[in-house]
């Protein structure tokens, strides 16, 4: 059997499990937001199991898991007190527990392989070993050092977010997304805040086009995106506009640049990644960076891709067989 770990509001998971049952897929979602009131737990040494609803079920039930996107533990029934907050660390450290008894190898991914893929700085690195084009990159909280920068590439420059693009507000209806920006002459008027943080600029590439890149155990989906900014140009942010106006076209990547994104989901170990690119006005490809657990689900409604397919293929493989040679 499939496991799901994610969360209630996950509209990808919502997407894939009728896919699943259409395959004949037998799976059970964990929603780590509600599932407390439905489950137990019990361990003997080398024997941990848990019930959900009815059944109880141990680690070698699950020929695969989907680490997909859980959230914290929550339970209308656990007050919110320092003491609430002791079981419900406790809660966490059972369920670790027992997630930790299920091999690496069933797992897409296993969140260790997530955590780290995860680091933006450290992936430019390794992406330029690997072989990758990566913009000109600077991380600085110095005034004359972004000054120097934005001279050296002729003010074409980016500035976007090392970590999470948003901003949560006690009423999430006035949450903000940080997007990728161009950086004005103007804004260097003033960059008395700078010092506060460590900000990452980029030069500006010259796209032609965005290209969004899905793996799933090696196969490979590769979307064009493109959007026009008024200036004609391609856009900055792709995102923008809730991307209603993105035209979408299948590609077939450069030879190099899919023996670069094997070598860099390899040393990572992901069995799922979704890479941000993009192709420049000299045909030259720019790696941005890769999600290990990105958004795929838009680009099978969007743009025809058949993502899905992938994740049933993986899905109807018995890891557990694999696992036991792990």
């Amino acid at each position: 059997m499939l496991l799901i770990v994610t969360n209630s509001t996950d509209a990808t998971a919502d997407y894939l499990l009728p896919k699943l049952t259409e395959a004949s897929i037998p799976f059970l979602r964990f929603d780590t937001d509600t599932a407390l009131e439905r489950i137990a737990f019990s361990f003997t040494p080398g024997n941990p199991l848990i019930r959900i609803d009815s059944e109880w079920y141990g680690p070698d039930d699950f020929s695969n898991v989907w680490y997909r996107r859980p959230e914290r533990l929550l339970s209308s029934q656990i007050p919110d007190t320092p003491e609430g907050k002791s079981v419900l660390d406790e809660w966490s450290e059972s369920l670790e527990g027992f997630f930790a008894h299920i091999p690496r190898i069933r797992w897409i991914n296993f969140p260790a392989a997530n955590a780290l893929a995860s680091r933006k700085l450290e992936q430019l690195s390794k992406a330029q070993q690997f072989g990758f084009t990566i913009p000109d990159t600077i991380v600085t909280q110095d005034s004359e050092a972004l000054r120097a920068f934005f001279s050296k590439h002729d003010g074409e420059v980016i500035v976007k977010p090392l970590g999470r693009a948003c901003v949560e507000r006690p009423d999430s209806g006035v949450d903000s997304i940080i997007f990728t920006n161009r950086v004005r002459e103007s804004d260097l008027e003033n960059l008395d805040d700078l010092a506060q943080c460590p900000t990452l600029f980029q030069a500006s590439v010259r796209k032609l086009s965005d290209v969004r890149i899905t793996m799933v155990d090696g196969n490979i989906h590769s979307y064009e995106l493109t959007a026009k900014d008024l200036d004609g140009k391609q856009r900055c942010d792709i995102r923008r506009n809730n991307m209603a106006d993105v035209d979408y076209r299948e590609l077939c990547l450069p030879q190099n640049v899919t023996d670069s994104l094997l070598r860099l989901v390899n040393h990572y170990g992901l069995r799922f990644a979704a890479i941000d690119m993009a192709v420049a006005d000299d045909g030259q490809w720019y790696f941005f960076e890769v999600n290990p657990n990105g958004q795929w689900a838009w680009l099978d409604l969007c743009a025809g891709a058949t993502i899905y397919k992938s994740f049933c293929m993986s899905f109807s493989v018995d890891a557990k067989s694999l696992g036991a040679l792990s």
